[in-house]
């Protein structure tokens, strides 16, 4: 995340309303139904072990621990620090010993190769300046067979709707730091071999779903 990002989400760590409110917005008033979905998509067994880029606030922390039991982990990874502390305020508050949150860029998190049996990454790629980075270090943290999915926001794609984008797509970079001209669908379709793509409200909003290779050690 660029110098700018991070300190732009530090303000949006100070008023979660706010971001609450920006986040009914960016869904159309449908963000319960589409997070449901993404989160359903990953899969999670009992103990299994989650990584989550750019956490923000922890927003997503309860329901990724209800599908990991209490024998699984959570990680989120944050830039901003933030939305780091706030992250870290909500697993203690909460007494989530097996939540944990680490301040770090998503592109070079410093965790070990295969670490993981999931990453989720959700309204966060498209803010880095250079997200294959990410999709990489994703890659690689996730263990043989281990899968990601991201859901996150692009121009609108069908039209009339994409008569609105010439309004959205200043607006969006202005509040979030978004990198609309990245192709993070295309990006994440580039790195792991097995790829699905779902798109809502006129193409603004996708679900990728992928998974790595269940060759053991294919880590390169």
């Amino acid at each position: 995340m660029s110098r700018r990002g991070q300190g732009l989400y530090d303000w949006w760590s100070r008023h979660r309303n706010l971001f609450s409110r920006l986040y009914d917005i960016a869904f159309l008033g449908r963000e319960s139904e589409r997070r449901e979905r993404a989160m359903n998509s990953l899969s999670l067994d009992s103990g299994d072990r989650v990584l989550e880029l750019g956490c923000g606030p922890g927003n997503s922390f309860e329901a990724l621990r209800t599908h990991v039991g209490s024998a699984g982990r959570v990680v989120g990874l944050d830039y901003s620090p933030g939305m780091a502390r706030q992250a870290r305020r909500r697993a203690r508050d909460r007494g989530w010993a097996n939540v944990h949150v680490l301040r770090g860029d998503a592109g070079r998190p410093g965790i070990a190769d295969g670490a993981f049996d999931a990453v989720y990454a959700s309204m966060s790629l498209s803010a880095m300046p250079e997200p294959e980075q990410a999709i990489e270090a994703a890659y690689r943290a996730l263990r043989p067979g281990g899968r990601i999915v991201v859901l996150d926001a692009q121009p609108f794609q069908q039209f009339p709707w994409t008569l609105l984008n010439p309004v959205i797509v200043p607006l969006a970079k202005w509040a979030t730091n978004w990198f609309p001209d990245t192709d993070v669908p295309a990006q994440i379709a580039d790195r792991f071999a097995s790829t699905r793509i779902a798109t809502f409200d006129g193409g603004v909003t996708f679900i990728a779903i992928a998974r790595k290779s269940e060759r053991t050690g294919d880590f390169g």
